[in-house]
């Protein structure tokens, strides 16, 4: 009797204990914090590789980022408007959102990339940028001259060379 008892409480104590109050705990704004603070390579970027998805909201939610196009971005008036952007406040979640990205930036500095920012602009619904840093999302809000200019680039992505396998 009293080993039943027992166990009827440690149930109840490790299911309380266990969950999870998503609403509560999924979002910390900081409001004096910025993307560009969580890495500070970002100022020191020199050349952009965009990646966008060929149907991020097409049925195939699982493979969705396998066709894509891609633009290089080398001029320093496109790489100032992604630090305006990082410039901004972020907020701090510990689950990816429920929304599908429409593509990624690699960010590359004499070479080599360092950060992929990944980006949604349906601003009905999902409309931010996000980083992953020791398994923590960094949110922003997409602003409009990013978006604005996301769009002018996506007009000369190209969808990369198959090379084909090696026989």
């Amino acid at each position: 009797m009293l080993g039943k008892f027992f166990f009827t409480i440690l149930a109840i104590a490790l299911t309380a204990g266990c969950s999870n109050d998503n609403a509560s705990n999924r979002q910390a704004v900081d409001k004096t914090a910025r993307i560009a603070d969580l890495d500070p390579r970002l100022a020191t970027a020199d050349s952009l590789v965009v990646v966008f998805y060929k149907d991020p909201y097409g049925n195939d939610s699982l493979r969705y980022t396998r066709y894509y196009t891609q633009a290089s971005v080398t001029d320093t008036k496109p790489i100032s408007i992604l630090q305006d952007q990082v410039a901004q406040e972020w907020a701090r979640e510990e689950w990816r959102r429920n929304c599908r990205g429409e593509g990624k930036i690699w960010c590359f500095t004499k070479g080599k990339v360092f950060q992929t920012l990944y980006f949604s602009t349906r601003c009905d619904d999902c409309c931010h940028v996000y980083l992953i840093k020791d398994g923590i999302f960094y949110y922003t809000r997409t602003a409009d001259a990013f978006k604005d200019w996301l769009g002018s680039v996506k007009t000369n992505a190209i969808e990369p060379a198959n090379e084909g396998v090696e026989k």
